[in-house]
């Protein structure tokens, strides 16, 4: 199913999640850009497809991080030292100050690690916009399953409808709306910038 763009009914948005990685941050593949180069300068020999399933197995919340790079043969490696590599996406702080005043509700859903989530929104200041955050290494279970869906609308108390969710993966937008919430894919030719979202989420 391809994520068609589909008109916001943005008087029926109460929450607006947007996704961490390809979204907030900058990289998209966050596993293939940074976690195994940074592996590779601590020693870890696993191939990306063995790394890529750790990563998925904490981001799951199976493993604690620290026992992620004790897994993967990364001596030294850090929660800490491995944050510093990601990068805000240009613009992405004043969508959020914008939308902000609207009175909107913000949070984040991410497939991440739990530890990993928690240094980067704090390093970045993102707290002060984003209230609400849905982490798979929190909850169990990652995008585009429906069973995360379900469960932020449950916790968020609104209904599907009423929320829009901001994504780089066409999948997880797909899966957002079979869901019954409302979706834009970022990182498409019509929204590859923030600019562009601030515009399409005009006259909000």
């Amino acid at each position: 199913m391809s994520a068609i763009p589909a008109p916001l009914d943005r008087d029926a948005i109460d929450v607006v999640l947007f996704d961490a990685m390809g979204v907030l941050y900058s990289s998209a593949d966050d596993v293939g850009d940074l976690l195994v180069p940074y592996l590779r300068t601590h020693g870890c020999v696993l191939r990306r497809e063995e790394i890529a399933q750790l990563h998925q197995e904490c981001s799951l919340g199976k493993m604690s991080s620290a026992d992620f790079w004790a897994t993967a043969g990364a001596a030294g490696a850090s929660d800490e030292e491995y944050c510093r590599n990601h990068r805000l996406t240009e613009g992405v702080v004043a969508v959020l100050a914008e939308l902000d005043t609207t009175g909107v509700r913000l949070g984040c859903l991410s497939n991440d690690v739990s530890e990993w989530s928690k240094l980067l929104r704090e390093r970045f200041g993102l707290g002060e916009y984003l209230t609400d955050w849905f982490v798979s290494g929190d909850l169990g279970v990652r995008k585009p399953a429906p069973e995360a869906f379900t469960i932020l609308s449950r916790r968020l108390d609104v209904a599907p409808n009423r929320i829009l969710l901001i994504d780089d993966r066409a999948e997880n937008v797909s899966a957002a709306r079979a869901a019954g919430l409302q979706a834009l894919q970022y990182g498409t030719a019509r929204l590859s910038t923030m600019d562009a979202l601030r515009k399409e989420l005009r006259p909000w």
